[in-house]
């Protein structure tokens, strides 16, 4: 069938250098679309449905080893409700030397089974500059492309470490960008307050967060488990 062989070359087609503005553009277009009430709630999921598709059959086929040398993103133990607890580390997110639709593409590779249940993040902003910092633009392409149930099923961001700064910035990107995810979105000012929400045993941490967290609110911290390799 013609047709098929046709929208087989536009799935393929769709991953490539210019994937996030293409993306962009249909998710515009298709609002418009839903506006103007030539297009349906239900088949907007499934076109949203089917570039998610093409998005995960492009990580299962990538090397995406450079990117996960990183360690910025990966499983550790279960919350106190025996939820999946996924490990987003700031520092470790050279976000002007990485190619950033292969982090897009690695986020997706892990995290697509993981997504299927209830999970949380834990997110580490300790020590990072500038130099570490994903822009609002990427985090909302990301927040649009993967599937509805990366959303649905997550249940809590633990913000650990905050600045000022980071507060103002993610108020404004949750009230005005992606509000769906405002009340998920949990500061944690020192790990005692993790504690409360997460077994410290369940959690590898990297050997700095440890250190920092001694230094700004006591030393007690320190025999809880790290990671020597993060």
């Amino acid at each position: 069938d013609n047709s098929d062989e046709e929208g087989l070359e536009e799935d393929i087609s769709f991953i490539g250098s210019h994937a996030f503005a293409r993306m962009e553009g249909d998710v515009d277009k298709q609002r418009r679309l839903i506006l103007q009430g030539q297009l349906s709630e239900a088949a907007l999921q499934k076109q949203h449905q089917r570039n998610y598709n093409r998005w995960l059959c492009q990580a299962r086929a990538e090397d995406l080893s450079d990117v996960a040398s990183l360690k910025a993103l990966y499983q550790t133990g279960v919350d106190n409700c025996g939820r999946t607890v996924m490990v987003v580390v700031g520092r470790n997110i050279p976000v002007t030397l990485i190619d950033m639709e292969k982090a897009l593409l690695y986020f997706i590779h892990v995290m697509d089974h993981i997504a299927v249940k209830e999970y949380v993040i834990v997110y580490f902003h300790t020590l990072t500059s500038d130099y570490n910092h994903l822009d609002s633009d990427f985090l909302k392409k990301l927040y649009d492309i993967v599937d509805i149930k990366y959303k649905r099923n997550l249940k809590a961001v633990y913000f650990v470490h905050p600045t000022f700064r980071s507060k103002v910035s993610t108020w404004f990107f949750t009230t005005f960008t992606v509000s769906g995810l405002k009340d998920k979105i949990h500061n944690v000012e020192n790990l005692q307050q993790l504690f409360t929400a997460i077994p410290p045993e369940q959690i590898d941490f990297p050997p700095f967060v440890l250190e920092y967290d001694a230094r700004e609110n006591g030393p007690y911290y320190s025999s809880y488990p790290s990671s020597p390799d993060l």
